[in-house]
């Protein structure tokens, strides 16, 4: 009689020797792949750290560009696109990767903290005025202008919700009361805005109003002295938009525009006597013009002290966009250095080409639908992300 029992024990060790490789194996490729991760995250996590380096590189240039500009004196008595801070960084090469960017003007948009200098008797007197011009009618001008509801109402509830007391500015305005009806409820802020999409939480606006306005409105933070009231910063005429400027002009609408575009980029004094004559506002017998009083200085300037900065860097792997708010406002006493006041970190994600290959069915439609109207071309790239440099016009 043969015996079986060496063979099954051969066939027992062999299964056993063949699970051990497999385990060995399997434990190999685990560590393998937790070091590649671990090798993958490092650099990723390196290039992130050079990125933001990078981008901070920068903004020192952009802060040294804006300083120079302000101490040289034949760039330092205005602001306009004509000037080298204007102009779009160029894509430079840096080791490993691309930095982009751009500086855009800040004073070109209406700033909605000048609303806490308003009380109720200056706003409604500005109101009542005919031809001066001031952020109160600008606001509502602007409104028109968006096809947009405007009222004093949408003036009275951004004074209530940046003052710091309690009493409705007028019989439109708005506190907390108000806002506990809300559902949900919301707490008045009494203080400055800190952003402009916080308009949205104002009482009387929408979502879809504030994303309408977003392009022409800015906010800006407290530049003065503690105890002292907030001063109004003006729209620099020389960058400030189409849209804007109509709400400027006022009644004089088109004719105040074509005049300040024709006339641009302004100076000191310049724009008053401009438009003194263009307008006709000087007196027939003492010669002296209204347009300073129509559009104080407190309204319209021709520099600006605070500007955006936006910087598009990229490291490898990793992309990442700054923007930073950058001051170049100088209080009696202090010397000139622009001054970063806040700074915004995004982190883009990586997206993953598509590489499925197009079915014979799109292709013969796409072959055949050759005539795509400049119209429709122009709504894609309205609808479509653009980088931040081209939304800024620069």
């Amino acid at each position: 009689m043969i015996s079986t029992t060496p063979s099954r024990q051969q066939g027992i060790a062999l299964l056993a020797a063949m699970i051990l490789m497999l385990a060995i194996t399997m434990i190999l490729a685990n560590i393998f792949y937790r070091h590649q991760l671990e090798v993958s995250q490092a650099a990723a996590s390196l290039h992130r750290d050079q990125a933001l380096l990078i981008a901070l590189s920068g903004e020192s240039w952009a802060m040294e560009l804006l300083a120079e500009d302000a101490a040289n004196p034949q760039t330092n008595d205005a602001d306009h696109y004509g000037e080298i801070w204007a102009q779009a960084i160029p894509m430079l090469p840096v080791e490993g990767g691309t930095l982009t960017g751009c500086i855009s003007d800040l004073q070109s948009k209406v700033d909605l903290n000048n609303f806490s200098s308003y009380q109720a008797g200056l706003l409604q007197a500005e109101l009542n005025q005919y031809d001066n011009m001031g952020f109160a009618k600008l606001w509502l001008n602007l409104l028109d202008i968006l096809e947009i509801p405007s009222s004093p109402a949408r003036i009275a509830t951004i004074v209530d919700w940046i003052d710091s007391d309690s009493t409705v500015v007028n019989s439109w305005g708005a506190e907390q009361p108000d806002y506990e009806s809300f559902n949900p409820p919301r707490v008045i802020a009494n203080s400055f805005l800190v952003e402009s999409a916080e308009l949205a939480d104002i009482s009387g606006y929408t979502i879809g109003e504030v994303l309408a306005l977003l392009p022409w409105i800015t906010v800006l933070p407290e530049s003065s002295q503690s105890g002292q009231v907030r001063p109004w910063t003006p729209v620099n005429i020389n960058t400030a938009s189409d849209e804007l400027l109509f709400a400027l002009g006022g009644r004089f609408g088109e004719q105040f525009v074509d005049t300040v575009k024709l006339g641009r980029p302004f100076r000191a004094n310049q724009i008053h006597d401009l438009l003194n004559d263009a307008l006709g506002l000087r007196d027939p017998i003492t010669n002296a013009g209204r347009a300073n009083i129509i559009w104080p200085d407190t309204l319209i300037s021709h520099k600006t002290d605070y500007f955006q900065l936006y910087l598009n860097a990229k490291i490898g792997e990793a992309h990442m966009e700054v923007t930073s708010l950058i001051s170049r406002k100088t209080l009696p006493g202090q010397v000139l250095h622009p001054r970063v006041l806040g700074r915004e970190i995004k982190l883009v994600p990586s997206m993953i080409p598509s590489k499925s290959k197009t079915s014979e069915l799109p292709k013969m439609v796409a072959s055949n639908d050759q005539a795509i109207s400049a119209d429709e071309q122009l709504d894609q790239q309205n609808t479509a992300v653009q980088p931040a440099c081209l939304m800024v016009g620069a």
